[in-house]
Order: C-alpha cells, then sequence, then structure tokens
C-alpha cells in the first residue's frame, strides 16, 4: 500500500466523518471525494469500520509519541507539564479532522478495537496524573483528586473540537496559554505563589496575603 495514498484516504473520510458524521458518510461518499470507483477504495481498506479504526489508531499513537518524547526529555515537571499541554492543543491545529474524529467516534469500534484505543488513552492519561503527582511533591501544585483534575485538564483540551478552527484569530500557542494560565493558577499551591508568606506579629506566626497582579484573558469564541 501506497503510504501517500493511504493517507489521503484517512484525511479525506476524517473530513467526511467531520462534516456528515461518522454514520451518515458511506464508502461511495469517500470513493468520489478520491475520484476513484469503491472496488478501488476497498483495494486498501475493507470496510468502514476498519477505516474508523485506523483513523483512531493514527490519532493515539500520534498524542502518544508526543508524550513519550516529552517524558524521554527529561526536564523539571512544569516545564514537561507544559510542553504536554501545548502539544495536546496543537494536535488539533496540525491534525484537527483525525483528533476529532477519534474523539466523536472511537465508541463505534467494535468491542476488541475499542478496548485497544481506550488501553492507549489510558496509558495517555496516566502521563498526565504522574506529573501532577511529580508537581504536587515538589509543592508547585497543592494536594488535589488527581483522576478528576485529569479529566478536567482533558476535557478542556477536548473541547477544542467543538470550537477550534485554524484559520481564526487564535493561535493554538495562544490558547494553550490561555489554558496553562488556567491551570496553574488553579491548581498552585499556597507556598508556590508570588505575594504569599508569614510573618511574625505580637508572637504569633500570621498568614499574609498580597494580592497578585491580576491575569485576564479574553474568553475565545468559536472563531477564537
Amino acid at each position: 500500500m501506497k503510504k501517500v495514498r493511504w493517507e489521503e484516504i484517512m484525511t479525506v473520510a476524517a473530513r467526511l466523518f467531520c462534516e456528515k458524521g461518522y454514520m451518515a458518510t458511506t464508502m461511495d461518499d469517500i470513493a468520489a471525494e478520491l475520484y476513484i470507483t469503491k472496488p478501488a477504495l476497498y483495494y486498501y481498506i475493507r470496510t468502514k469500520h476498519d477505516l474508523l479504526y485506523e483513523i483512531c489508531e493514527v490519532a493515539i499513537k500520534r498524542l502518544m509519541e508526543g508524550v513519550e518524547s516529552i517524558e524521554a526529555s527529561g526536564g523539571p515537571p512544569e516545564e514537561r507539564f507544559r510542553e504536554l499541554v501545548r502539544w495536546q492543543i496543537n494536535m488539533f491545529s496540525e491534525h484537527g479532522d483525525i483528533i476529532n474524529v477519534y474523539l466523536a467516534d472511537e465508541s463505534e469500534l467494535p468491542t476488541e478495537k475499542r478496548e485497544y484505543i481506550r488501553g492507549l488513552s489510558r496509558e495517555y492519561e496516566s502521563i498526565y496524573r504522574e506529573l501532577l503527582r511529580e508537581l504536587i511533591d515538589e509543592g508547585t501544585f497543592r494536594e488535589m483528586n488527581i483522576p478528576m483534575a485529569v479529566r478536567a485538564i482533558s476535557g478542556m483540551c477536548n473541547w477544542l473540537s467543538n470550537w477550534y478552527r485554524p484559520e481564526g484569530k487564535m493561535t493554538a500557542d495562544a490558547i494553550a496559554g490561555i489554558f496553562l494560565d488556567l491551570i496553574f493558577n488553579g491548581f498552585r499551591s499556597d507556598a508556590a505563589m508570588p505575594g504569599v508568606g508569614t510573618r511574625v506579629k505580637s508572637g504569633r506566626v500570621a498568614k499574609t496575603t498580597s494580592r497578585p497582579e491580576a491575569v485576564t484573558a479574553q474568553a475565545a469564541d468559536r472563531k477564537h
């Protein structure tokens, strides 16, 4: 199978699945968009389910390749965490249709293939959890329910599939910056916050807080 042709098939199929919906898209639709006959399409792929599986596998494996590279870099936990969030968000810019199909239609896969894809997804989530634990242990983040925090982060990033447009006003990096501000301002421990400390008053240790400069960010609309 020629790699270029196969990638073209996946790209076209992912776009049609996003535009029309997986269930409403037929193999005839895909063949017509590629300007080939349906028998010619079947030379490359046997069923629409197989095509969906290939798209989902490519999506999660590309996500995993990025996160494994970030983990292997050996940088400080905060640096690796920031890079992980940026990577996840930039995937929507570079491979939006494929990622969106994976998020929206993975449940349509046959049981065995669905469980395999979900197993890879759990591996991806486990790296988020480990990084959060490192940040908590070093005092950057406060104690929290790590599984719930990871779901919140993933949900925020994955929601881009509903409104992100590559041609919009904000770049993926700019959006990542806003999301990271929200995460770090919400998760950071008091000990790591600027302007928060202790002072001695009348023989007692009293906590003092000076308001840090507020960080504001205009919310992105559907066209960001």
